[in-house]
């Protein structure tokens, strides 16, 4: 029997089949409880048959594959991927960040409970945390902003973005093109995104 891997959607639930066999069109559908997750434990359980399939697979398409080289290959994987999280969680992330990215285990044990986590499950917070983070400091049009280093009093207010500067209008009435790597937010938004639309049209 072949193995395939596919990727899923976290919303997907189930998972539409069109086999051919001798000849006859078969369509049907299967859910995803029903399918196993190529994970380091489906592969610490299946090391044999995986490295016997990769080994075979390797010689019938003409391929010089060692009889190790695919397990090796996703052992790896998973392996940096796990040490990265933990590199983060236990050395670069305050415990503030920390606290945002696992808001229940932290509030029920911090690191004791952090450490209780499957790893691909603390990948996957921390991967949706740190997304959301980009996608929090990323500057939009109406985002109030100021110069690294100065008082935040010291700010104006975005009127366009492109790909390496913003145009920002200061308190003064002064504007000018700055380059976003430059810029903090201060957390404060106006919608002046609408009302520059309105002046347009007025």
């Amino acid at each position: 029997m072949s193995r395939y891997v596919i990727d899923l959607r976290p919303d997907c639930k189930v998972v539409q089949q069109i086999c051919e066999s001798n000849g006859q069109v078969c369509i049907g559908a299967r859910s995803i409880q029903y399918l196993e997750e190529l994970n380091s434990d489906y592969i610490n359980e299946h090391f044999g048959e995986l490295r016997q399939d990769a080994y075979d697979r390797g010689y019938k398409d003409g391929r010089n594959v060692t009889e190790t080289q695919a397990h090796d290959d996703a052992y790896q994987r998973g392996l940096d991927d796990a040490w990265e999280a933990a590199r983060k969680l236990f050395s670069s992330m305050a415990d503030s960040d920390i606290e945002k990215a696992f808001p229940i285990e932290w509030n029920n044990g911090g690191y004791n409970a952090l450490i209780n986590l499957q790893p691909q499950e603390a990948i996957e917070k921390l991967k949706s945390y740190e997304e959301k983070q980009k996608a929090d400091d990323e500057i939009k049009v109406g985002d109030e902003v100021y110069f690294k280093g100065d008082n935040t009093s010291d700010s104006g207010v975005v009127t366009w973005v492109g790909k390496d500067n913003v145009c920002i209008m200061w308190r003064d009435g002064s504007a000018g093109e700055n380059p976003k790597d430059k810029l903090l937010k201060t957390g404060r938004h106006f919608d002046i995104a609408s009302t520059l639309e309105n002046m347009r049209h007025d």
